[in-house]
């Protein structure tokens, strides 16, 4: 089992350090940004998923700040 999880965290590894290659390549070539992100948020709907983590996230420290400061006297 150890070794199937080394396996797949290399093949993780390898496919994020390609697709950094490739977005560098794309923008030492004058790769358009916005035009990319158009394109993947009308496929994806990127949007919705960065609103929800933006609002889960707002939870989330919310909570730990709550938390941190201990119960109210």
């Amino acid at each position: 089992m150890k070794k199937a999880g080394r396996v797949v965290l290399i093949i993780v590894l390898v496919a994020v350090l390609l697709g950094a290659v490739c977005i560098g390549v794309g923008l030492m070539t004058g790769a358009d940004t916005m035009r990319i992100y158009s394109a993947l948020d009308s496929r994806y709907n990127i949007g919705a998923y960065q609103e929800a983590y933006t609002a889960y996230a707002g939870e989330v420290i919310g909570a730990v700040t709550e938390a941190w400061q201990g119960p109210a006297a």
